[in-house]
């Protein structure tokens, strides 16, 4: 959903064995060998690193242009303030095609479902999947569950015993047909419930925090997980195909396959001094993996948000602008300069892919309380679709008016998970 998207997909790729660009906020996206710890950051800790990440925002006293029905949303930043101004001055368009937890519930396809039981855990983004969308459930995150909700409210729990206990790890994949979900060491058949165990599991005796098993993605071709066998933390890449068999696919040297990415891409980013960044894209075909793209920026990349499905673009931190992975050149988005950044810094990322051609960022006027441990607040957001092919943006659906609470364990603002 990642449920693992809330904060792996603004910390994973930090403590990845490979060089990826830093950015967003410097801690969240360098490279290092510090993945051996990743899952325990990522997965028991990754809410509480939330409150510790937020940013400081400046108070506005009085009224403005950011209230709705003569309220103000206090606690903004001229920043983001225009930024939400620039959105709702955009064109009206369809509702985003991913589901989220907005104002009143969840939203899918532009209708809102306000039967959600207490057990739902907003913190972590809902994912469609096949009988209605896959929610965390619990409040606490060691006692974090599973389960299918359907448009009535109710829940089919996913089943017991299947996640790693006491790490609180969430972290979950689904299949482009949304009936199968891996997670833990587990593939689950959401049509049935009935779970099976994925091979090269670590042994009893091995350390969790370095020999964690990670699920990355479905192919058409099966399940590509990290398990045994583990060096320095770092697992080998497997390939579980439908008839159970399994094929190392290890991407090629120096590359990775990020959390925020398809199952199937691996990306290397190379740096020429502080005056150039080269990206090199790998696609998996079938068992093998082929070189795509390789080109240099003619720049130093501050970081990477996200590949599209196809391989053909990625959103970096210079947006407006966006690298063509496919011709190997920067395109321009309509979009006025400074209002990405600011919304990508304020959320660690955000910016989602709905499509080979289009993405979704929320746009929003504050995304931290003024008090911590536990601030309450009204988020006002406006999802932004940006296309490629036309290079301009619209709102995706209406502006929400949501009230965030903000705890050790997780936050309600407005996220997507990456699907």
């Amino acid at each position: 959903m990642t449920p693992d998207t809330l904060l792996r997909t603004q910390l994973s790729t930090a403590v990845q064995d490979t060089t990826v660009p830093p950015g967003l906020a410097d801690g969240a996206v360098a490279g290092g060998r510090r993945r051996r710890r990743r899952r325990a950051v990522a997965g028991g800790l990754a809410l509480a690193a939330v409150v510790v990440l937020a940013t400081t925002v400046v108070q506005i006293p009085g009224n403005g242009p950011l209230g709705r029905d003569g309220e103000v949303a206090s606690g903004t930043s001229a920043e983001l303030a225009d930024g939400l101004a620039w959105a709702r001055g955009l064109p009206q368009g369809d509702p985003p095609a991913l589901p989220f937890f907005g104002e009143g519930g969840l939203w899918s396809e532009g209708q809102m479902h306000d039967t959600l039981g207490e057990e739902v855990n907003y913190s972590y983004p809902p994912q469609e999947v096949v009988g209605g969308w896959l929610v965390v459930t619990g409040q606490d995150e060691e006692r974090l569950g599973l389960a299918v909700m359907a448009p009535d409210g109710s829940l089919r729990a996913l089943p017991t015993g299947t996640s790693v206990e006491g790490l609180g790890d969430a972290g979950v994949v689904v299949s482009a047909d949304g009936r199968r979900a891996a997670y833990g060491s587990w593939v689950v058949d959401l049509t049935t419930m009935q779970a099976t165990a994925v091979p090269h599991v670590p042994g009893s005796g091995a350390d969790d925090a370095g020999t964690r098993i990670r699920m990355v993605g479905f192919t058409a071709d099966g399940l590509v997980y990290e398990g045994a066998s583990f060096d320095e933390g770092l697992g080998a890449t497997w390939l579980l195909r439908d008839d159970g068999t399994t094929v190392p696919v290890q991407p090629p040297e120096g590359s990775h396959i990020s959390d925020a990415d398809a199952a199937d891409v691996a990306v290397r980013y190379d740096y020429v001094g502080d005056t150039d960044t080269c990206v090199t894209t790998y696609l998996l075909r079938g068992t093998a993996w082929e070189e795509w793209r390789s080109d240099c920026m003619g720049q130093p990349l501050g970081g990477a948000v996200g590949v599209s499905p196809a391989a053909e673009w990625l959103i970096t931190d210079d947006l407006p602008r966006v690298w063509s992975i496919a011709d190997g050149r920067w395109h321009r988005l309509d979009m006025p300069a400074g209002v990405a950044r600011a919304q990508l810094d304020a959320q660690r990322g955000g910016a989602v892919w709905e499509s080979d051609d289009s993405f979704l960022l929320p746009v929003a006027d504050r995304w931290t309380g003024p008090t911590s441990p536990e601030p309450e607040f009204v988020q006002h957001v406006q999802v932004v679709r940006c296309s490629l092919s036309t290079k301009t943006c619209e709102r995706a659906g209406d502006e929400q008016y949501l009230p965030v609470v903000t705890t050790m364990w997780g936050t309600s603002q407005l996220r997507f998970a990456h699907p």
